[in-house]
């Protein structure tokens, strides 16, 4: 590393990797992307070869809104990189606690409902931003409760609620983000659900920004992981990190560090790990006390992860079924489930004949974070499996358990969605800037964080505009 940067990345997920890669092509500025973990990806890190050659395996369970219609797309267009995508899902199916059935069967409607329905769409799809955003602090409940009468209607919004938020109740959904990516599926696919996987796996997202970073003669060191960022007299100075090794364990570990400088500083870490690079003490604090104050107050208000990557000898659904699986409840976890199978939209990440699946349950940070509990999950989820899945143990090759403390960036409650998110830029410090899922950005997961890295990089262009 070299002592001076233009701007510092602190985080090489994909919002972090997306705004190096549009201020490297875009501006030309020389850009330094640091990460904690072996490989480039955060979230969205992807593993070939593992457990054995032909298999291709995600850090946990990622379906991505709209695929090739996406803000994670669109990142990487703008990067000057394509993604190659499957097809889009052709269904959802939902668990009714004995079989799984399509939303059509599951919610039956009559013909004035289908009516309704179809109104109902269309007033959706016609929403403008502000409508939109008046909901970001009141429930789905509440808007169901004023804008739609029929029960059906209500049951079935529900359920597409809960796959857009991972939140079973929907007066614990915000309206305005279900609102909002309701209306991104009906104007850009015309219908309320579409989602699709990359031909690559996760790493189709993330790849082509590194090629961007690197061609432009930009850098990223992983491994690395940053000990905090350095603030004084309102200016991000750069970025304290480890020199060489140490010998002692993670728990027992204080590097000794040196210093790297940054005109500009980008922290895409979410901001439940703010507080391992930046000082939160009361009297210390380069912040001010009410963000300081407003950060640690949700910073917890997460949803976690608790699944399988399962790898089958032989498919347990027809190859050419693509379909995302579902329930609001299962028999045994008694959480929200989720599963597709990964293999039937793109055959590269299996051994041909053989499927892979990934599989999830959705719970609180309580639980995720919480070593005994989601191992007490994880055990009950199996069973579910089986049950939903007759002969899975049978046809079972391996199986990999895995967990996500804050799956999705904050949770997709009232006042924790648009623009009550924490914002881009730190207040009181000019030349720091913040990008990922937990801050200002719409949309689900990958392109939530993928939304927020494009207008963070804008709002770093403009600075360097209004500095020339």
């Amino acid at each position: 590393m070299k002592e001076k940067y233009d701007v510092i990345v602190v985080g090489a997920g994909i919002a972090g990797l997306g705004v190096a890669a549009i201020l490297a092509k875009e501006a030309r500025q020389h850009v330094l992307v640091l990460d904690r973990f072996p490989t480039p990806g955060g979230r969205l890190s992807c593993f070939a070869d593992y457990p054995g050659h032909g298999w291709t395996v995600d850090t946990g369970l990622h379906f991505i809104e709209l695929g090739p219609l996406s803000s994670s797309h669109e990142l990487n267009r703008r990067a000057g990189k394509e993604v190659s995508w499957a097809s889009l899902s052709q269904t959802v199916e939902f668990w009714n606690g004995n079989r799984f059935q399509n939303l059509a069967d599951l919610v039956p409607m009559n013909r004035e409902d289908k009516t309704a329905f179809k109104s109902l769409l269309q007033t959706i799809a016609s929403m403008s931003d502000t409508q939109i955003e008046a909901w970001d602090n009141r429930s789905l409940e509440e808007w169901l409760s004023e804008n739609v009468s029929q029960k059906p209607l209500k049951e079935l919004i529900t359920d597409i609620g809960m796959i857009m938020t991972t939140i079973p109740a929907a007066i614990d959904m915000a309206a305005g983000e279900v609102l909002y990516i309701a209306r991104d599926n009906l104007r850009k696919a015309k219908q309320l659900l579409a989602a699709s996987y990359p031909l690559a796996g996760m790493q189709g997202l993330t790849s082509g920004l590194e090629e961007v970073i690197r061609e432009c003669g930009s850098e990223i060191k992983v491994a690395c992981e940053v000990q905090e960022i350095l603030i004084k007299n309102g200016r991000a100075l750069g970025v304290r990190v480890p020199i060489g090794s140490h010998p002692y364990q993670a728990e027992y570990c204080m590097p000794e560090t040196r210093a790297v400088y940054a005109d500009r500083v980008v922290c895409a870490l979410p901001i439940y790990q703010l507080g391992k690079v930046i000082d939160f003490s009361t009297k210390r604090s380069p912040l001010p006390h009410w963000w300081v104050k407003r950060i640690q107050d949700i910073q917890n208000e997460i949803t976690g992860l608790v699944g399988y990557m399962i790898g089958l000898k032989e498919p347990v659904v027809p190859t050419d079924k693509l379909c995302f699986f579902t329930a609001l409840q299962t028999n045994h976890a008694k959480l929200p489930f989720q599963a597709f199978p990964a293999s039937n939209y793109s055959p590269g990440v299996a051994p041909q004949g053989k499927q892979l699946w990934h599989t999830d349950i959705v719970c609180e940070h309580a639980e995720a974070s919480d070593k005994f509990k989601r191992e007490r999950l994880l055990k009950l989820m199996w069973e579910d499996i089986k049950e939903m899945f007759p002969g899975i143990e049978d046809k079972l090759e391996w199986r990999i358990p895995y967990y996500v403390d804050g799956c999705d960036g904050l949770a997709r409650k009232p006042g924790l969605v648009g623009n009550f998110k924490p914002g881009l830029r730190a207040p009181g410090v000019t030349n720091l800037f913040f990008a990922g899922d937990t801050y200002v950005g719409r949309g689900l997961a990958a392109n939530g964080a993928a939304k927020s890295a494009m207008l963070c990089a804008d709002l770093i262009l403009s600075t360097l505009t209004q500095s020339t």
